[in-house]
């Protein structure tokens, strides 16, 4: 680390607070500063470069510095920077982004709603169950079900949802109306002997207890990433999706 106290590396140290980072170790070791990106790769101002296999945190899915991608934006900036959609103001990229992603979605979508992050979309999303148990005159129904080991974000509500401790320690998380369930990792959670349909059955089952135990008429949904990837990459067992949905559709409660 360069600790010159102009560098970038000390005065990153001592401006800038990091995300899932354990600070004390950062003051001590540092930041790794990437400087470039091209297609699959980053450097850092040392000049290394490395294969940057998780695509920003899941943000860069067609590569750095992509052309089209820089073209394009250097053309919108040039015309329109920026403008919101309140008060039914719009705009013409923003009918065509929300037009193709309905059009895309592998389930029947009616509208796109924009935010500025995934932990931001599912606060957005809490807020939506919410009202809609309100506007259906089920003002009780409002607690929410997710699994332990999921991730969903790092915001207060969506920290919440996300079922690592780490997300809850010191954060006086979760907040009410947020339930944990069983995490579908057979390889892991199975009983000796315990085949994935037998596993996927003792969960659906696990969920059913649980939604049973705090009333089915104050549970609002259900949230699950179809594969958990922060919570180890768990690809769900034979039949779980099938079994669960079954269990939310016999209360009536949202996936």
């Amino acid at each position: 680390m360069d600790a010159r106290p102009n560098s970038p590396e000390a005065r990153d140290i001592s401006y800038h607070m990091h995300a899932y980072t354990n600070a004390r170790k950062h003051e001590e070791a540092g930041p790794l500063i990437i400087e470039k990106g091209d297609g699959i790769y980053v450097e850092d101002l040392a000049g290394n470069r490395y294969i940057e296999a998780m695509a920003g945190l899941w943000s860069v899915a067609v590569g750095f510095s992509e052309k089209r991608l820089v073209d394009a934006a250097v053309r919108q900036m040039s015309k329109l920077p920026y403008y919101h959609d309140f008060g039914s103001k719009s705009h013409s990229p923003l009918i065509d982004l929300a037009e193709k992603l309905v059009q895309m979605a592998p389930v029947p979508m009616s509208k796109a709603y924009f935010t500025n992050s995934g932990s931001e979309a599912n606060d957005t999303v809490m807020k939506m169950i919410w009202y809609r148990s309100n506007a259906l005159g089920q003002p009780a129904r409002k607690k929410i079900i997710s699994r332990i080991r999921g991730y969903h974000g790092v915001t207060i509500a969506s920290a919440s949802l996300t079922g690592l401790p780490n997300n809850h320690i010191s954060f006086d998380l979760p907040i009410a109306n947020v339930l944990h369930t069983s995490t579908p990792h057979h390889w892991r959670e199975a009983l000796p002997g315990e085949s994935e349909e037998q596993f996927s059955s003792r969960l659906a089952d696990d969920l059913e207890k649980l939604i049973l135990a705090e009333g089915p008429e104050t549970i609002a949904a259900f949230f699950g990433e179809p594969i958990m990837g922060a919570g180890g990459v768990i690809v769900p067992p034979a039949g779980y999706w099938a079994k669960i949905q079954a269990v939310l559709s016999k209360y009536d409660i949202l996936l």
